[in-house]
């Protein structure tokens, strides 16, 4: 079993819930995710959970991988009716054949694998040279916050995790053989209230503000 396996096992039947209790941050990455990956495109999703950002993006191909096997289970009964869509339990360190899609994208994955280091040198000599890979996850900055957030139930158990700085993460992708095309951030405010959408299409912009986004993503080419 995996760092977070059993975790996510656990959580797979409140999964969607929690989603929808914080349905303004999931359809933020969501539209993220549009930005970056073109639909009807081949894309890899890598930690795909219950499958609805790989479904949102309209793939003419699109599969989904998660150590969690229950999560997989719910996302094929889900997304059943959904030819173009393929969900399996794996982990990516079960095998060294190359992914073979031209996107792959893993959102809020990193912080779970338990040595980045290792997950990213895997992720990288198994992407096929020329893919774009999209990565996001919760800025490091916000952690004080989002623990707090658990422990008045406002959002998912979070389980076994570990945030590495921005820095440190950029370097393991560097010395892992990705070129770092772009590092972004959204969602200063991941909360709907009066004025959110506005300052959330905005604040990025600025430089200043843009690191106190709640998220962080890369665009990465191998």
């Amino acid at each position: 079993m995996t760092f977070s396996e059993g975790h996510f096992d656990a959580i797979a039947a409140e999964y969607d819930y929690w989603k929808k209790k914080n349905a303004y941050y999931h359809e933020n990455l969501k539209a993220l995710y549009e930005e970056y990956i073109p639909k009807s495109a081949r894309v890899l999703e890598i930690g795909c959970g219950t499958g609805d950002i790989l479904a949102r993006l309209e793939p003419k191909e699109g599969r989904g991988v998660d150590v969690s096997g229950e999560m997989v289970e719910i996302a094929r009964r889900k997304y059943a009716g959904r030819t173009n869509l393929q969900f399996e339990r794996e982990d990516i360190f079960e095998s060294t054949e190359s992914f073979g899609y031209p996107y792959i994208f893993l959102a809020d994955v990193l912080e779970h694998v338990g040595d980045l280091r290792k997950f990213i040198r895997q992720l990288a000599s198994r992407a096929d040279v020329g893919s774009t890979i999209v990565i996001s996850v919760a800025n490091p900055l916000w952690e004080p916050i989002l623990m707090l957030a658990e422990k008045l139930h406002m959002k998912m158990p979070e389980g076994p995790h570990t945030r590495d700085s921005i820095r440190e993460t950029e370097r393991i992708f560097r010395a892992s053989g990705f070129v770092l095309e772009k590092r972004g951030y959204r969602l200063l405010i991941p909360k709907k209230v009066p004025g959110s959408d506005w300052i959330n299409t905005h604040f990025y912009r600025v430089r200043f503000l843009a690191p106190l986004g709640f998220v962080v993503f890369w665009v990465l080419q191998r």
